[in-house]
């Protein structure tokens, strides 16, 4: 049903229909992000490659020809956006944000001070993960993505999509509760 629904959104795109990319842009927004993320790490400059992502979309839409899943084509050109992306900046790997955005009225100091500790020490350990183990975990948590879906976007078998989770979650579980939450305290948390 899903792939119906996006191969009538292609073709629309195609015919001149601007809501048609939209709604392409929208619902694979998260994959992009996640994809880009999870290739490149948490950088300034990781929505402007998701930006370059769907420019690359936008002018290869003519090429896609259906085969496979639009998530599974758009995942291929994310990934290696990503990985050129590196190359062309060899970016160095920052923080996302502050965590501004996570700051509501009913917060107070201390809690937005520990949220925003508490969001840097597990991008701190997501970096630190396998590229395959982060991205999928990224995708999964991040992305929203069913285990099948990613699956298919990163073009492996779904016991491996489980077992590259399954794994990301016990390395973050020892980083967390291990020498690497001491080493976080001392080096990042500390400042």
């Amino acid at each position: 049903m899903k792939d119906h629904e996006d191969r009538d959104l292609v073709r629309e795109a195609l015919a001149g229909n601007q809501n048609a990319f939209k709604k392409i842009l929208e619902k694979h927004h998260p994959l992009v992000y996640s994809v880009v993320r999870g290739v490149v790490g948490p950088l300034e400059e990781t929505e402007d490659i998701v930006q370059d992502v769907f420019i690359k979309i936008f002018g290869a839409l003519r090429d896609y020809r259906g085969e496979a899943a639009l998530s599974t084509w758009i995942y291929r050109i994310a990934r290696n956006e990503a990985v050129n992306s590196i190359q062309k900046r060899r970016l160095p790997s920052i923080p996302i944000d502050d965590c501004d955005n996570l700051v509501t009225d009913e917060d107070s100091p201390e809690t937005s001070h520990e949220r925003k500790i508490t969001r840097e020490r597990l991008e701190h350990f997501i970096e630190r993960l396998d590229e395959n183990q982060r991205l999928a975990i990224e995708l999964r948590y991040m992305g929203e993505k069913s285990y099948e879906e990613i699956a298919e976007a990163m073009d492996i078998p779904l016991g491996t999509v489980k077992t590259h989770i399954y794994r990301a979650k016990l390395s973050l579980r020892r980083m967390i509760t291990g020498a690497g939450a001491k080493a976080f305290e001392k080096g990042i948390g500390g400042q």
